[in-house]
């Protein structure tokens, strides 16, 4: 393309001074004398040896043509595949935004596989999770909130909170109170509204959320799984033998257990978290 370009401006300066400085009947000689300099520019003088001589001087620089630039191939980085090892690591981090993701992740991952291939859990899957799963889960979550945070420390609210899900929701922060003059409380927007840190003030049994977008059912389903049965059963005999009349009959009178409340009660589909 260059010499193209150069082979024209001669072919134009030529004609030029063939029909400026010839004359009709004459044979004039004509010089081309070109020079390259050291930055890649040419220079060449036409002379001629007519009575009026005339030179032409031009000097062009070569450009050499843009390469093409090749944008770098733009990878997206997936996030790490949810494990126990993961979750570990971000607990220690106390980057609990991030292990209450990865905590969802797994129970998707091993509720089965209709609940990968969905993105969620239904309630009634929650029994295919192994007891050891949960357990081992719940313990993370122990160790790095200082038995402040998980499913077992939930389990033991909801318990106190007579599993009476409203109750349970607002005593670990869940709900928040309005600013109004009758004592109202509202459910938190996910995620900004919630508390990501471990702080003095944080209510206890906070982490980790479970969504409860399609009602409590799932919630519950966690909370009574047998992972924390075992467990339970030893909270309530310590509690029973702290009971002086040991008859059987529930300290606010109520005689055994009722059916749980999640069974029966359903909110409003407004849950954000």
């Amino acid at each position: 393309m260059e010499n193209a370009s150069l082979q024209s401006f001669l072919l134009h300066h030529h004609h030029s001074f063939l029909s400026n400085g010839i004359h009709e009947g004459s044979s004039p000689s004509v010089i081309l004398k070109l020079t390259t300099n050291s930055n890649s520019s040419i220079s060449f003088k036409l002379f001629s040896n007519t009575t009026s001589s005339s030179s032409s001087s031009v000097t062009t620089t070569a450009s050499t043509p843009n390469s093409p630039v090749t944008p770098a191939p733009v990878t997206a980085s997936s996030p790490p595949p949810p494990s126990l090892e993961l979750l570990g690591t971000q607990l220690a981090e106390r980057d609990y935004r991030q292990a209450d993701e990865t905590t969802r992740a797994l129970l998707i991952e091993l509720a089965g596989e209709p609940a990968r291939r969905r993105g969620y859990v239904f309630f009634s899957e929650v029994q295919f999770i192994s007891a050891d799963d949960l357990r081992a889960i719940d313990a993370l979550w122990q160790e790095h909130s200082g038995g402040r945070f998980g499913y077992s420390v939930q389990r033991r609210l909801w318990e106190k909170s007579r599993r009476d899900f409203t109750r349970f929701f607002i005593r670990v922060g869940w709900m928040k109170k309005l600013d109004t003059e009758v004592e109202q409380f509202n459910y938190r927007a996910f995620p900004d509204e919630f508390i990501w840190e471990l702080n003095d003030d944080t209510p206890e049994g906070h982490l980790p959320l479970t969504n409860a977008l399609r009602g409590t059912q799932l919630l519950g389903n966690i909370l009574t799984h047998p992972a924390f049965e075992e467990e339970q059963e030893d909270e309530l005999a310590a509690e029973e033998n702290d009971t002086p009349d040991n008859t059987g009959q529930s300290k606010d009178g109520s005689k055994g257990k009722e059916r749980p409340k999640f069974m029966r009660d359903f909110f409003k589909p407004d849950y954000s978290f």
